[in-house]
């Protein structure tokens, strides 16, 4: 008896472990795609932000609602809002998630600064992608 009672909780546990998995296995989930609707220079897998301020948009065409997962500002984790992973501002610039659509906002590079950049991580659950920004002078000329 004492062996079919370890059976039955050996077969419990299995059914449970299979019941309890999503749809999608892990690592499945389509690659984000997205639209860099003002055209950026992207080289590398790098956006170039010009010295100017400007707003500067980003379309996912696969995920309705993605969210911001990290930043990180020269090498720097920052600390993200847990009530309001949508939104991220620092002292130059800010991002925001509006359905599928990502805005980012940059002031105007000063002189006094040659560059600037952060890394953005955005999620939609078992999927993520990285941006990689960054502000230069004399980048676009």
């Amino acid at each position: 008896m004492k062996h079919l009672s370890k059976i039955l909780v050996v077969l419990f546990i299995a059914l449970l472990g299979v019941s309890s998995c999503g749809d999608e296995p892990v690592g499945k989930w389509d690659k984000m795609k997205w639209t860099n609707v003002n055209n950026l220079m992207n080289i590398q897998g790098v956006y170039y932000l010009p010295e100017e301020s400007g707003e500067y948009t980003f379309l996912c065409r696969n995920y309705e609602r993605p969210w911001i997962e990290s930043v990180s500002i020269d090498g720097k984790s920052q600390t993200l809002d847990p009530e309001n992973r949508l939104q991220f501002s620092a002292d130059w610039f800010t991002v925001k998630f509006e359905g599928n659509k990502l805005t980012v906002t940059a002031t105007a590079l000063p002189d006094a600064i040659e560059s600037r950049g952060f890394i953005l991580q955005v999620t939609a659950g078992d999927i993520f992608d990285t941006f990689y920004f960054t502000q230069e002078q004399d980048i676009y000329q």
